[in-house]
């Protein structure tokens, strides 16, 4: 009985905090609580006063959000709070655009010249579901992707990594305070795609871990209104077997290099910490390594894929990403993908259902200009 009556009392000498601050301070009105105005409603309506009226509204704003945890919410502005994770609900599709985003990538796949591949990157909400509370209306992300490969059977060859990121839901596949995937969680997506591109995916003993930083703060950490959240910890796998070197080149106006996977310079000057995986996504990025043999890969994707490209850069001679969102149709166009033996063309779910970059596809160069603007035609609008 006592444990039931704790919380309500805490509660209730809270409000009442507020009350003599807001009374102390002269603010002006306040919402007036009473038994017809619900209890989550008024803490809404409170926090909205707070933060015109009050000065410190920000560790006021924190109080309120604190109030909401007591009171059982678990969700604000669409960001779930886990055991010390934050998790995005990327919520459910526009369905007009992931359809064209399906229909232009099933025309591109049966019509490209050389061997296409399709992985579509389940989010961190649809794997780490014991984060989530269990009546919270999520999108089937699971079946969505096997709906969407069933479109594509016969036409490419399909990457299925959901069942082995869900098998593998306890660990620490995604950042707590980011989207993004680990080091760790990119080593499982690169373990199941490495083996559909017919290559043996080296095991985690060959890769040294190092650790760069211990604070690190995403950006879902950035736009959460909840903050009692501790640091990711970001960690880099680094493939010391044969003396691998990377040259990684940055293809915009004025190109620039790395000799390395990882330039940790890029966490000194005010960048996103993960911009040390590659030196982030710029839109088009070539990695080269001293591997003697001629396999070559065109990545075209989102960001999600970075994780996963410095484990395949140990079976290549030369990998290319490319970021259609940041191209014009023209710049596309330009791209001559028949220089690549296979094509891997990978998103996360959440860019598929929401945006259109995906119809930009059909503006790469794999067929004869006549064929090219046929399928270009077909998926218009």
């Amino acid at each position: 009985m006592k444990r039931k009556i704790l919380p309500g009392i805490i509660l209730a000498l809270a409000l009442g905090s507020v009350g003599v601050w807001a009374l102390v301070t002269n603010t002006g009105s306040f919402p007036k609580f009473n038994r017809y105005y619900h209890l989550d409603d008024y803490l809404d309506d409170l926090e909205a006063a707070l933060s015109r009226s009050i000065p410190f509204s920000d560790n006021l704003s924190s109080l309120a959000i604190d109030l909401k945890m007591k009171g059982g919410a678990r969700e604000f502005d669409n960001i779930f709070i886990g055991d010390d994770i934050l998790v995005e609900d990327i919520g459910y599709p526009d369905e007009a655009r992931t359809e064209q985003n399906i229909q232009a990538l099933t025309r591109f796949s049966e019509n490209s010249r050389i061997p296409t591949y399709v992985m579509l990157i389940p989010t961190k909400c649809a794997i780490k579901q014991n984060e989530v509370p269990q009546a919270a209306p999520l999108f089937n992300q699971k079946q969505f992707i096997e709906q969407s490969y069933n479109r594509l059977l016969g036409k490419a060859t399909v990457v299925d990594v959901y069942p082995t990121l869900f098998s593998k839901l306890d660990q620490d596949l995604y950042y707590k305070t980011a989207p993004d995937l680990t080091a760790l969680g990119g080593y499982y997506v690169y373990e199941v795609l490495a083996q559909r591109l017919d290559n043996t995916p080296k095991p985690q003993e060959d890769f040294d871990i190092q650790y760069i930083t211990h604070s690190y703060y995403g950006k879902t950490y950035q736009k959460s209104a909840y903050k009692d959240i501790s640091p990711d910890i970001i960690a880099l796998y680094r493939y010391q077997k044969n003396n691998r070197n990377y040259i990684v080149t940055h293809n915009e106006e004025y190109q620039y290099t790395y000799n390395t996977l990882y330039p940790e310079q890029m966490m000194e000057v005010g960048e996103d910490d993960l911009s040390v995986l590659l030196g982030g996504d710029t839109g088009d990025i070539t990695i080269r390594s001293n591997l003697k043999n001629e396999n070559t890969l065109l990545i075209v994707g989102d960001d999600s894929i970075l994780p996963v490209i410095p484990f395949l850069a140990a079976h290549y001679s030369q990998i290319r990403f490319i970021d259609l969102e940041q191209m014009s149709a023209e710049e596309i166009e330009k791209i001559d993908c028949s220089d690549y033996q296979r094509m891997l063309i990978s998103y996360s779910v959440d860019t598929f259902i929401h945006q259109d970059v995906v119809q930009k596809v059909v503006y790469l160069n794999t067929q004869d200009q006549e064929e090219m603007k046929t399928i270009q035609q077909a998926v218009q609008p």
